[in-house]
């Protein structure tokens, strides 16, 4: 099974901070909960990972690979690198602005893809440059 993973550590993960998360919650209060969720919140969804294949551009976040978005190179009009603020954006995570759908992690670098909808995907990522580069191969190759 090749391209399989398993999902049983990172539930098994989640199902032991859950138990550990209630039994705080019970003797500490909310706020001793806030401060072990959050880390466990970021590890989950504090990461992405963008793939540039032959038959489009996949986007996963976080070590669950949740949520994620295909986009085949024919639903691509065209693809910038550039800066992408988080504030700009609405905040980190997967966010939803008009006509722009952003994966944010970070504010830094980024590519933004114009689809032929007319609504932009926009991903921070590191050597958006490269990425760009990458991706206006593959559109001018005419896959």
């Amino acid at each position: 099974m090749s391209g399989a993973r398993s999902v049983a550590v990172p539930l098994l993960s989640l199902v032991i901070a859950g138990g550990v998360a209630a039994a705080l919650w019970t003797s500490a209060g909310a706020g001793i909960l806030v401060l072990l969720t959050a880390p466990v919140i970021a590890w989950l969804f504090g990461s992405l990972r963008v793939v540039v294949g032959e038959s489009g551009v996949l986007v996963r976040m976080g070590h669950l690979g949740w949520p994620k978005r295909r986009v085949p190179f024919a639903d691509i009009v065209g693809v910038e690198a550039g800066h992408i603020s988080a504030l700009s954006m609405g905040g980190w995570g997967y966010r939803v602005r008009g006509r722009t759908t952003a994966f944010v992690v970070r504010s830094g670098d980024g590519l933004v893809l114009t689809l032929r909808s007319g609504r932009r995907l926009a991903i921070t990522c590191r050597d958006a440059s490269t990425g760009a580069s990458l991706i206006n191969d593959y559109l001018a190759a005419g896959r």
